[in-house]
């Protein structure tokens, strides 16, 4: 996993930051203003630093960089893998493909201020890079492939410099590209965009209270610890995210945050409890009272490895927890873990989670090609864990979350 700094100023002082490609909440190291990270336009996009003469005129050619977890059903089991790849967003073979080490050995800065240069416009879009990289990780899988999805990515554009000077030039080594021409180059010079992509710095005060709002960096969701409430960026503004907790025993305990999903699933018999035993086979005996037990997906709110994402979001599934939730947010003297995945990627995982709970493994197949599902209501609820010598442990469910695996989790 790798991540590139960014350059940055402080919107309200200007003085110079360093940020991570994972970045939401900044403070300025002067004047200790806060702020939150937002782009209207859906992604980030970074500008490569160049060396080119003075006055020469760049062409600014778009890269996706895509890093998230990507998931593969296939008979019989499941391939998870983290990825981490920069595609050339334009088709041709005179710019090269990828830009190798380039995003994590330069420092970017944002694509903001209206840069000079002429930006030439990705003609490859979100979903045909998704698709691409599907097709690549399908090559290798048992076929057939029956479901593939893409969860926790973290998407973006990033713009290397390039210019004209008898041949086409790299601006980051001031040396000819090897497959560039100026001939080729020149048709796509005029499939041209403005360079008008604001980032809207949101000012991280509680909308109820006026109060500090905090979080990691890389945190989706803000809390005020003087209300107790729960605020994420809608639409560039805050708005309040309900939140629930299962009080701990203890004033020790960790809250870890998990998507609690209510979904209309066509297919498999799947409305309570008493079906998840059967879909699933679980070494359980259908009780009574079970059948009117509403069935919920529990996905972890927060970014893991691959395998341990789709073990632990199973895991607290196949528990369905039924203690007792109230509204709002832990106690002020309790540790919480950072919101740091969205529900829209909670949500892409709900056709994997019940691809691990199916049996017998032959059904796999059928049921995946006929199976729909559409999430109804969600809901942010907080699970209370005790502090081992390097897990946090759920004893009534029998669940560890190691300390370390957060910890690198950070970087994805």
């Amino acid at each position: 996993m790798t991540t590139f700094k960014i350059e940055h100023q402080c919107p309200q002082c200007g003085a110079p930051a360093e940020l991570t490609e994972t970045d939401r909440l900044v403070q300025c190291g002067f004047c200790r203003v806060k702020s939150y990270l937002h782009a209207p336009a859906g992604v980030f996009r970074y500008l490569l630093p160049d060396r080119a003469p003075a006055g020469t005129e760049l062409i600014y050619v778009p890269y996706w960089r895509f890093k998230g977890m990507c998931f593969s059903c296939y008979p019989g089991g499941m391939d998870k893998r983290f990825a981490d790849v920069t595609r050339q967003a334009i088709a041709t073979h005179h710019f090269p493909v990828h830009l190798g080490f380039r995003s994590q050995t330069q420092k970017l800065r944002f694509a903001v201020g209206r840069p000079e240069g002429v930006f030439l416009k990705p003609r490859l879009s979100k979903t045909d890079l998704v698709a691409e990289l599907n097709q690549r990780f399908r090559a290798n899988l048992r076929k057939p492939v029956l479901h593939q999805a893409q969860i926790g990515e973290t998407l973006s554009l990033l713009y290397a410099p390039f210019y004209l000077k008898e041949r086409l030039m790299d601006a980051v080594l001031n040396e000819p590209v090897p497959t560039g021409s100026a001939e080729g180059v020149a048709p796509f010079l005029d499939d041209h965009e403005p360079p008008k992509w604001p980032i809207d710095f949101i000012a991280t005060l509680c909308p109820q209270c006026g109060w500090d709002l905090h979080g990691t960096s890389d945190a989706l969701a803000l809390t005020c610890d003087n209300c107790q409430t729960v605020w994420w960026a809608r639409k560039g503004r805050l708005e309040r995210l309900p939140t629930h907790f299962v009080a701990g025993e203890t004033q020790d305990n960790v809250y870890m945050p998990f998507w609690r999903i209510q979904a209309d699933v066509t297919g498999v018999a799947l409305k309570s409890y008493a079906d998840l035993i059967r879909v699933a086979n679980l070494p359980k005996v259908a009780q009574p009272g079970m059948d009117t037990q509403p069935f919920y997906f529990w996905t972890p709110a927060f970014k893991v490895r691959p395998h341990r994402f789709l073990s632990f979001g199973a895991h607290v599934t196949a528990a369905q927890p039924a203690a007792e939730q109230t509204a709002g947010y832990p106690p002020r003297s309790a540790t919480v873990h950072g919101v740091n995945l969205s529900i829209q990627e909670a949500v892409e995982s709900l056709k994997l989670l019940l691809a691990v709970f199916v049996r017998p493994r032959k059904r796999l197949e059928e049921v995946l090609q006929t199976m729909q599902i559409k999430a109804r209501r969600y809901r942010l609820v907080y699970l209370p864990f005790e502090e081992g010598h390097h897990e946090w442990i759920h004893r009534d469910m029998l669940l560890a979350i190691n300390k370390n695996l957060l910890s690198h989790a950070r970087r994805m």
